[in-house]
């Protein structure tokens, strides 16, 4: 019997246990990182009917925001089937993965919101492929300077937790998944996404005040669109599997 049921701590139907939770958030960021490599296909080759690079685009800016939450709910729920209570290492994994995702909303909806456009159409403006958000970026010069603060202190947070996340690999108790987790394959990959997008922030900064795009950007936007993708598609594909085997070996648990 779950010991977490056993302490009358249920988790919510709706989301399932910590190894469904897993499972979820797992599917929602490799789909994300997928969409991300695609997206820079369709950039190069164009769209594909109704498939277009910026969709694809928005809809990696949405998805990886559940989906960390779900990872979130995973740690809560194995905090509460395994009846020990909260330790700070795994509380300060779970309110990262939330600071992650509040942050991740203000920079991308809320502030483009606030300045007039969308984000997607900010940064076209700043590569020179629509002048009218150009010049509106350029008009909202501070608030387009919190937004690219703002980015990078979520990218920072999502580096941190992820390191907590590798600590608390090596300090899982046995039967726990989080023994099995790609720890180091996510801090790899939320390290290089971090510096990437410091790169492409230098590059855009002089855009901002008249002066032409960095050097960096190019480098930049490989590591962040291809570079990271590659890393942690590989790094959640196997905590995909990881999740799905720990489904499958409870059912075959209830089963007998």
């Amino acid at each position: 019997m779950n010991e977490g049921l056993a302490n009358g701590e249920r988790p919510l139907r709706w989301l399932g246990d910590s190894a469904a939770r897993l499972t979820a958030a797992s599917a929602l960021l490799l789909a994300t990182n997928l969409l991300w490599i695609i997206a820079v296909v369709l950039n190069v080759i164009g769209p594909l009917g109704p498939l277009s690079a910026g969709l694809l685009a928005w809809l990696a800016f949405v998805l990886d925001i559940p989906g960390v939450l779900l990872l979130a709910a995973a740690y809560t729920g194995l905090t509460a089937e395994k009846g020990l209570g909260w330790n700070r290492r795994r509380l300060a994994i779970t309110l990262g993965f939330v600071l992650w995702a509040g942050l991740s909303v203000y920079w991308r909806f809320v502030l483009p919101l606030a300045i007039g456009t969308d984000l997607q159409d900010l940064f076209l403006g700043l590569l020179g492929a629509d002048p009218g958000a150009l010049a509106l970026a350029k008009g909202s010069w501070a608030s387009m300077s919190e937004l690219f603060a703002w980015w990078i202190a979520a990218g920072a947070v999502f580096f941190a937790t992820h390191v907590l996340v590798a600590v608390d690999y090596r300090r899982a108790s046995e039967g726990e998944w989080t023994a099995g987790l790609p720890a180091y394959v996510w801090v790899l990959g939320a390290g290089v996404s971090l510096l990437s997008t410091i790169l492409i922030v230098a590059a855009l900064l002089p855009v901002l005040g008249g002066g032409l795009l960095g050097s960096t950007f190019t480098s930049g936007v490989v590591g962040k669109l291809l570079v990271a993708p590659n890393v942690m598609l590989s790094g959640y594909l196997s905590s995909l599997q990881l999740g799905r085997s720990l489904k499958a070996a409870r059912r075959a648990r209830d089963a007998a």
